[in-house]
């Protein structure tokens, strides 16, 4: 049955993150290690309401990182005061624009992409997962040259119809051995996101 409020609802709330979504991101990187002493600079793509941001900055201040930045990109307005965190109003599937808020902060690739981006669902699966993979494929030139070439990402996508193929496709892309999938624990149950990752 569904919960809104559930373990993990109440366990953000108790460690002042905005949403669930940190503790998928912290999964992940507690079996992919995506984040390391390396790691200098991220974006955070559909970065509303930020609680991976939140997590990542904690992440590499741990690491002794001092100089990092992360770039946060969404459609909705963000508020956001966390030191080397930025946050952006900007549709990321405008290439040139995210181009360019990087350029202006001095930054030519990154180390690492996060993004929990979604389409709007219906709630039917078919439909769903088809417009998800559609507005992966929209941001894919952001992966492809915005990345370092041994950089990492995780983005989500739903389960459906075609979604071996477009799997397939992200593989041919990015080097079948580099990617991964992985549906953490703090996903709703009922839910048919689940996580590709190029480690």
């Amino acid at each position: 049955m569904y919960n809104p409020y559930d373990h993990y609802f109440q366990k953000a709330k108790e460690q002042g993150y905005k949403a669930r979504s940190a503790f998928k991101l912290e999964e992940i990187q507690d079996k992919f290690h995506l984040i390391d002493k390396n790691t200098q600079t991220i974006i955070d793509i559909g970065c509303f309401p930020w609680s991976r941001m939140q997590y990542t900055a904690n992440l590499l201040t741990k690491l002794g990182k001092k100089n990092f930045k992360i770039i946060g990109l969404d459609i909705q307005q963000l508020e956001i005061n966390i030191p080397n965190v930025f946050s952006y109003k900007q549709d990321a599937t405008d290439h040139d624009a995210v181009k360019a808020i990087l350029d202006a902060n001095n930054i030519q690739q990154v180390d690492f992409i996060q993004s929990d981006m979604a389409p709007n669902t219906i709630g039917t699966k078919d439909v769903d997962a088809m417009r998800s993979f559609a507005l992966l494929e929209q941001t894919l030139r952001i992966y492809e040259t915005l990345l370092k070439p041994n950089g990492k990402f995780v983005t989500k996508l739903f389960m459906g119809p075609g979604f071996d193929e477009y799997l397939m496709h992200l593989k041919k892309v990015f080097w079948w051995k580099n990617i991964k999938t992985f549906k953490p624990k703090s996903c709703r149950k009922e839910s048919k996101e689940i996580y590709v990752i190029k480690i």
